[in-house]
């Protein structure tokens, strides 16, 4: 679980009071994408000179640091397009070089999502890496369109890349990753985000009213700052074909899971799962150190065999997920709990034996 997060400026330099209020907004869409990870930061700064600025802290306290200052001030200094990107490690470890954004060749981008024919992906495009979504930028890179690199793809993914043209910002996204995007006709600027309420939120503080779109799957979207308008973006769209794949329950689902019972298919009625429980809070931002352990422990027990670091909770989707790094899995609790005590014996032996 990651978020992707960014802006778009056209190349007309801000006014100081527009410089100001674009970097308010930006700066509150970061803090609002902790919530889809905290395990590091990092945000791309793109022009005719591009640096990539990461770090092991949480976004909240990234947006804080001189790296993070010095990529938004680029936008008042000729580059027009920043890339940012909060980590939940599900491939790799936590550590600054596995942090996004990534540069790869020709291509700077951020992924949310994770790869599942990794070994596969290796031998095809002759790369070995620490972090899937490397792999995916590869492919990117050494295709001319998203169609053949996609082909390489057995992954879940939303996408925000440049590759040759630092003045055009890439997007898209496949059914399983959520990817909206808000452009503001007055500051002639692009903003996107994971979750279309980090937008909408960010946006309401500065007083701003604009359209947030979430935008269709299978489609490249090109963002051309160079033909930014008065009134719309002039985005140019591609489609391209790419099958997802079909979860049995809403691992990809974002949103209040207590207020949305009903999006959820329940296999097991009867079944108190931990994910249910209400989470004490440290602050308004994360939950207790305290309850989390508690909890690891308790998920442990009940899937016998799995650990208490293995479990990781996800404040975006209220519940816990797995991460199975041995099987480059991601499994929400609901997903472990039909492999442990559903009625598929062979699934389970072939998963977890």
């Amino acid at each position: 679980m990651c978020g992707i997060y960014g802006i778009a400026k056209s190349p007309k330099p801000y006014t100081r009071k527009q410089s100001r209020i674009a970097k308010k907004v930006l700066r509150h869409i970061a803090v609002d994408s902790e919530t889809r990870g905290s395990h590091s930061s990092g945000i791309a700064s793109i022009g005719e000179t591009s640096t990539i600025y990461k770090s092991l802290l949480p976004s909240a306290k990234f947006v804080d640091s001189k790296e993070y200052n010095t990529a938004t001030k680029s936008l008042d200094k000729g580059n027009n397009i920043l890339i940012g990107h909060t980590r939940f490690a599900t491939e790799g470890a936590i550590v600054l070089n596995n942090a996004h954004p990534f540069q790869v060749g020709r291509t700077i981008g951020a992924h949310n999502g994770c790869v599942y024919n990794i070994a596969e992906m290796q031998t095809q495009l002759d790369k070995q890496c620490p972090v899937d979504s490397q792999l995916i930028f590869k492919s990117i890179d050494t295709t001319d369109n998203i169609q053949d690199a996609v082909k390489d793809f057995d992954s879940d993914f939303a996408l925000s890349y440049v590759k040759d043209n630092p003045n055009i910002l890439y997007l898209c996204r496949e059914n399983n990753r959520p990817l909206s995007v808000a452009y503001v006709p007055e500051l002639k600027t692009l903003f996107y985000a994971s979750e279309g309420d980090f937008l909408i939120d960010a946006l309401k503080k500065q007083g701003i009213k604009s359209e947030v779109v979430k935008l269709n799957k299978n489609t490249l979207y090109s963002y051309n700052v160079g033909l930014f308008g008065d009134t719309k973006s002039n985005v140019s769209k591609t489609e391209f074909k790419y099958d997802s794949r079909v979860y049995s329950s809403a691992i990809n689902y974002y949103g209040n899971r207590w207020n949305d019972a009903s999006k959820y298919e329940w296999e097991f009625e009867n079944y108190d799962y931990v994910s249910d429980e209400i989470p004490e809070w440290k602050n308004e931002y994360d939950v207790s150190d305290e309850w989390q352990e508690k909890q690891k422990s308790e998920l442990s027990r009940i899937y016998e065999g799995t650990r208490p670091s293995e479990w990781q909770y996800d404040l975006t989707e209220h519940q816990w997920y797995y991460i199975d790094t041995e099987r480059e899995q991601l499994l929400n609790e609901w997903q472990v709990a039909e492999i442990w005590f559903g009625d598929d014996d062979a699934e389970q032996e072939v998963m977890y034996a």
